[in-house]
């Protein structure tokens, strides 16, 4: 008798034979019935596929926002605000971004610090009475410092010596180095003198040159973006951001993890974000991306519940005369639930695994298809972490079903089976 008092060992026999006979069963319907058991695993595959495409458009979108730059560490302020100058809003910036970021350039496990002010000008060419509006970019140029905006910062020499310790009365270097859409709608060359404009104060900044045109990288915001790049300092005293010294972000290239405890004590009230993150974890930084995903898990789970509940009902149905011999021969009433239970939620993991396969077709088809027609980058991504993510949607999906076909195992009438 499978129902005796179980020690450990005899209940883990026991288990062990319950899950063989369930697999037995799924076997053996899957020989009799194929269409049936085709179509049981791929209402579940067909929805988890879904989800992986979602949650992989998702993360692809996080990944967009969150990577635009190569630097190892970045300093932001609280609830970000780095694109704000975009709209218009102008969010929470760092500031005595000069002083704080030499300091932390000065440590020894650290390649480069630089910060980064992003605003909105107006720059035209001289002889031209169009202005055109771009995205400026201030930097402090370092040596091994990354592109910032897609844009090299490599041509630009290292310093700021307008900055002047403070006093912002140095030498203006007049360097500007413009992305190839912006060079295009100014229709600019290397060394054609510029005049820049603020529209935030309205002030007008000494003549330019453009010192360098440079392709932006493909894939990013920026790329299709007029972007100009020049000294923070100078872009600081044209917009009205050297009153407090600010910027946007601080981009930090080192791997040391002192570092990161030195930037975490030099802006308490910062966020530092790790440029390497990515994936799955991307979605942290991202709400809408993160209320993207979520709205897909939700209804990802509930909807594979109730395909699953539909499914395993229709399989407690075909398995009522096997129910009513297994209590005949001495089956307790929770060994055949148990078989039951094994049966819904093994079918239910193979869709999983069906789904996750479908949707790592489904992301290539998307990027495929987006990048033939609209799009020059991929707009899904995939990840690892998606398999056991999806797989454990999976399971809670057939928890949620199992009450159903358990009720309809306990309403099975075992005289009237056997007798038929």
């Amino acid at each position: 008798m499978i129902d005796e008092d179980p020690t450990e060992r005899t209940a883990r026999d026991r288990w062990v034979a319950i899950v063989r006979f369930a697999g037995g069963r799924i076997a053996t319907q899957a020989r009799q019935t194929p269409r049936r058991t085709a179509v049981t695993v791929g209402l579940v595959a067909i929805t988890i596929a879904v989800l992986v495409i979602v949650t992989g458009i998702g993360v692809a979108l996080a990944d967009e926002t969150t990577s635009k730059d190569e630097a190892d560490l970045r300093v932001v302020p609280h609830e970000g605000g780095t694109l704000s100058p975009v709209v218009g809003v102008e969010g929470p910036r760092l500031g005595d971004v000069h002083d704080r970021t030499a300091t932390i350039d000065d440590r020894e496990d650290v390649d480069y610090a630089m910060p980064v002010l992003v605003e909105v000008i107006e720059i035209r060419t001289r002889g031209s009475d169009d202005s055109t509006t771009v995205l400026a970019i201030g930097v402090v140029p370092r040596e091994g410092s990354p592109p910032v905006g897609g844009v090299s910062t490599s041509v630009l020499e290292p310093g700021d010596p307008h900055y002047a310790d403070g006093n912002y009365d140095g030498q203006r270097t007049g360097d500007v180095v413009l992305s190839s859409g912006a060079a295009e709608q100014l229709e600019a060359s290397e060394t054609d003198p510029l005049l820049v404009r603020s529209p935030r104060t309205g002030a007008v900044s000494q003549a330019h040159e453009v010192t360098a045109i440079e392709d932006a990288e493909s894939g990013g915001v920026t790329s299709e973006l007029p972007v100009v790049v020049l000294r923070l300092s100078e872009l600081q005293s044209l917009t009205g951001a050297d009153e407090e010294d600010l910027a946007d972000q601080v981009l930090v290239g080192t791997e040391s993890a002192d570092a990161k405890a030195a930037l975490e004590e030099t802006y308490p009230n910062a966020t530092i974000e790790s440029g390497a993150d990515g994936g799955m974890t991307a979605l942290r930084d991202d709400t809408l991306a993160l209320a993207t995903s979520a709205v897909a898990l939700v209804v990802g789970i509930g909807i594979c519940a109730l395909f699953v509940t539909t499914a395993s009902a229709l399989l407690v149905e075909r398995e009522r005369r096997t129910l009513a011999v297994l209590a005949a021969v001495g089956f307790a009433g929770r060994s055949r639930l148990a078989v039951i239970a094994v049966m819904t939620l093994a079918l239910t993991l193979a869709g999983g695994a069906v789904g996750i396969a479908l949707g790592y077709a489904g992301v290539a088809l998307a990027n495929y298809v987006a990048m033939t027609t609209v799009t020059s980058s991929p707009i899904a991504t995939t990840d690892p972490l998606f398999v056991p993510y999806a797989l454990g949607v999976s399971v809670v999906a057939g928890l949620l079903a199992l009450p159903y076909p358990l009720y309809l195992t306990t309403k099975t009438d075992v005289v009237a089976e056997l007798g038929q």
